[in-house]
């Protein structure tokens, strides 16, 4: 066996020291680098590409096509912030972490809640508002949610929202069988194949207003509270820092505690959805 002096067992570990601390060097510059080009991206081409996902009263389209609501809001004010247009790319809660690491956008702006399984896929700003998780249900005598956990009642939920995992918890008893989006769970709603739907506020209470001789809003404590913020790339530093002094910002000057309460506790914006009606023929 091939004995090594004291020194030349130094040299050998000063060497590999030397190695390992090259090449995390290396990736730091690297991913920092990329940080920079994502804002420095966005500014160059003179758009911010913000993933959305659809769904009242958080992004939706008015007849003519175009795009409001909550999300729609706070990400026009982001962008025109920074003297950027916003550009909405659509996506699913089911393929939102695939689009934003395959940068078909710059962030996520879906009042996204922040979950242990997210935070493995993206980095999490300062969270921009809170929101109650509940249920509407078809069932007239659901006073609270133990009246709903029961064998033979099926709750809807969306794939991929806090909403199906919390439904499962707190409903044992009950079946819960997820819908690939809002809309879908809400079709199922309607038809009667679930007697409720699990989903973040303010859905649960649109719904019953829409139909409160069909619907009504599960009482007591909500199914759980969520902190909401935007969703960055990982290592997207450059981006995050961005972000989080923005939210502070708007959080003192007020637009978002204005913002919540326009889309969040009131149905005005509601007349925004209405067809507009043709212009008289001129005689």
């Amino acid at each position: 066996m091939e004995l090594r002096s004291p020194r030349m067992l130094g040299k050998v570990i000063d060497m590999r020291h030397a190695l390992v601390t090259g090449a995390i060097l290396g990736l730091t510059l690297l991913a920092g680098s990329a940080a920079a080009q994502n804002v420095d991206a966005a500014l160059a081409r003179g758009t911010l590409k913000v993933c959305i996902v659809e769904g009242a009263p958080y992004a939706l389209k008015t007849p003519r096509g175009q795009w409001i609501g909550h999300e729609i809001d706070v990400a026009e004010r982001l962008a025109s912030d920074f003297g950027l247009a916003p550009e909405f790319v659509s996506v699913t809660y089911a393929d939102m972490m695939t689009r934003l690491a395959g940068r078909d956008c710059d962030l996520i702006a879906a009042s996204l809640a922040i979950e242990p399984d997210r935070l493995r896929q993206a980095w999490f700003t300062t969270p921009y508002g809170e929101s109650d998780v509940g249920v509407v249900t078809t069932r007239k005598d659901a006073a609270a949610l133990a009246d709903l956990d029961k064998a033979g009642v099926t709750i809807g939920a969306v794939t991929g929202t806090p909403a199906a995992d919390l439904a499962k918890a707190r409903l044992p008893l009950a079946t819960i069988e997820v819908f690939p989006d809002l809309i879908a769970a809400e079709r199922a709603l309607d038809g009667g194949a679930v007697a409720g739907l699990a989903y973040k506020a303010p859905i649960p209470r649109l719904i019953a207003v829409k139909a409160p001789a069909k619907y009504v809003v599960v009482g007591g404590d909500p199914l759980a509270r969520t902190a909401d913020a935007f969703a960055v790339r990982k290592g997207d530093t450059d981006m995050l820092n961005l972000l989080n002094g923005w939210v502070e910002a708007r959080r003192r000057d007020g637009f978002l505690a204005r913002t919540d309460a326009y889309w969040l506790t009131t149905l005005d914006w509601m007349e925004r959805l209405k067809p507009r009606a043709a212009p008289a023929a001129a005689k």
